[in-house]
């Protein structure tokens, strides 16, 4: 059985637990069908920026576009779906607990870091599966070069 994977997220310390299989299809589907369009644009255009205009106009569509498919009501939805007292344990006072409402009430001060650790549980989750599949349609070196899969050969990683 897999190890948790252990980040820090401001002076915060949480356990990233895996999923079960059948969970991390689940998430990964509606995943795919809520984000990784917008987001492939914006992975894409990132890899490829070199600076000039015209890529830089691309990354611009690329945000404009994951900005239009995520309101405050799904990114709460993602919020509620992904950090559960199942998934991440945090570290308070130094106790390890689950992440459930009165935790998260005393771990999260700012909303940029709800995102930052639902960045996080994302990349533990889905990044060796998601370096796999796009290997196939030749992305991973272009994504693997602008440093957005690195770390996901060994399957787990500390993250700050």
């Amino acid at each position: 059985m897999q190890k948790p994977t252990e980040v820090t997220v401001g002076d915060t310390v949480y356990l990233i637990h895996p999923l079960d299989a059948f969970t991390a299809l689940s998430i990964f589907g509606d995943l795919q069908k809520d984000i990784l369009p917008a987001a492939g644009g914006l992975l894409s255009a990132m890899a490829d920026e070199q600076g000039d205009d015209k890529d830089e106009q691309a990354l611009a569509t690329a945000i404009a576009k994951l900005s239009e498919r995520l309101d405050g009501k799904q990114l709460k939805a993602w919020a509620d779906r992904l950090l559960t007292k199942e998934n991440i344990s945090v570290e308070i006072n130094g106790n390890l607990m689950p992440l459930d409402a009165a935790a998260k009430a005393m771990a999260f001060t700012c909303f940029t870091d709800i995102l930052e650790l639902m960045f996080h549980a994302l990349k533990v989750w889905f990044a060796a599966p998601l370096a796999s599949w796009v290997s196939r349609f030749g992305l991973a070196q272009k994504l693997n070069q602008a440093g957005l899969l690195a770390g996901t050969q060994t399957g787990s990683q500390s993250n700050s």
